[in-house]
């Protein structure tokens, strides 16, 4: 059924300026991911798909979830930005991305008068080879923008239990307008459990057109009158944008809001971090987690080295030090967990502890061949000097 793999690349040049020489270029050539030609038996063509596998895929056994992203060759690269530097930074899970381009003269008819047909493509042909030929897990998102958002809010009301995530950018609702409140009130009313989150933007009036915003304004109405407390819905109302800008940010605000489960909690005291549960709830939180999105289960670093921060500063000197031993011992290869635990013995005027702690950090960037070990090695000779 797949008849050809390609290589998608990126070509940037860097100019070189010498005294005296003239300027030359250089070109930066960096692979996207892979494209593949699809004899699709369901559509009767050829299609197109495009996948970026996340950098950590060739180096780990592990499932990932996938992204399926709609009108592809127009959003790849930017899904690509916004899941690298959000899963960097802890706000999703690394993820693959798979964009679906569309043929030449296919858009109106797939996601408009055609689109049954279309939603058995990506179901029974596209999600299938997907699964085949990458390491996924259970868990699927799908992102649209503007006929393709409103081709995504269609298919939660109608297939919602084929992805766990549903984002649209600036949805052009009102080619839908009727059947799509009929669809969203038959949905709650028939599964008043739905917990499926949904992610949907729209810019101002001015630039999407008052036809669009009336309709938007009577889909949100909708909602917040009938959807059940499950249903965890987001509309987002972006200013000083236009109807084609809007995805970009709709991409990063939608893939943050809808993983915002897998988002390391944040407590601001001592009696917040009680009042919700202390460290049951936090292992509760991250076995939850793990089991949902395919990670370790252990509690993340960032979180207990914050957390133990704040019960420090809030005279709960001994629990915060015992969170941050324990996060050594969850996290051996982290200079940030020695560093942080050192620290904190420091402060508290345990010098012994400091140094033994930043003697781990030290021994940890020498593993590594990092340039913090000599960092580490001057503040192991402040203590003991002092």
């Amino acid at each position: 059924m797949f008849k050809t793999l390609t290589k998608l690349t990126a070509i940037l040049f860097v100019v070189i300026v010498q005294a005296q020489q003239k300027p030359s270029s250089t070109a930066i050539i960096t692979t996207l991911g892979s494209e593949y030609k699809m004899a699709s038996s369901i559509l009767k063509e050829e299609r197109t798909l495009l996948i970026h596998k996340p950098d950590s895929y060739e180096t780990s056994s592990k499932k990932y979830g996938v992204i399926y992203v709609l009108d592809g060759d127009n959003h790849f690269n930017q899904a690509i930005n916004a899941t690298t530097l959000l899963a960097e930074n802890g706000r999703m899970p690394e993820t693959i991305i798979v964009a679906i381009p569309n043929n030449r003269g296919t858009r109106g008819r797939d996601l408009g008068r055609g689109r049954g047909n279309f939603k058995k493509y990506i179901q029974e042909e596209v999600i299938p080879f997907v699964n085949n030929n990458y390491r996924t897990s259970k868990h699927k998102t799908l992102f649209g923008h503007s006929m393709a958002g409103a081709f995504t809010l269609n298919y939660l009301a109608t297939n919602g239990m084929v992805f766990d995530n549903y984002i649209a950018a600036s949805p052009v609702v009102q080619i839908f307008n009727s059947e799509l409140l009929t669809q969203y009130s038959t949905l709650f009313k028939t599964q008043p459990n739905i917990s499926k989150p949904l992610y949907f933007s729209i810019a101002g009036v001015e630039a999407e057109g008052q036809a669009v915003t009336d309709a938007m304004n009577t889909f949100v109405a909708l909602l917040k009158k009938d959807a059940p407390n499950s249903f965890p819905w987001e509309y987002d109302f972006i200013p000083n944008q236009v109807h084609m800008t809007t995805p970009y940010l709709t991409m990063f605000k939608g893939l943050t809001a809808v993983f915002n489960d897998f988002q390391s909690p944040i407590y601001s005291s001592f009696v917040e971090y009680t009042s919700r549960g202390g460290m049951q709830q936090l292992k509760a939180y991250y076995t939850a987690r793990a089991k949902k999105y395919n990670t370790k289960n252990v509690i993340a670093d960032n979180t207990l080295r914050r957390l133990a921060t704040v019960l420090i500063r809030d005279k709960q000197e001994q629990l915060g030090l015992e969170l941050l031993v324990l996060n050594t011992k969850n996290n051996p290869s982290s200079m940030g967990a020695f560093n942080t635990l050192a620290r904190a013995y420091e402060g508290l005027k345990q010098f012994k502890n400091a140094a033994k702690a930043f003697e781990g950090a030290m021994q940890i960037a020498k593993r590594l061949g990092s340039p913090n070990s000599a960092y580490f090695k001057r503040q192991i000779d402040r203590i003991e000097k002092n």
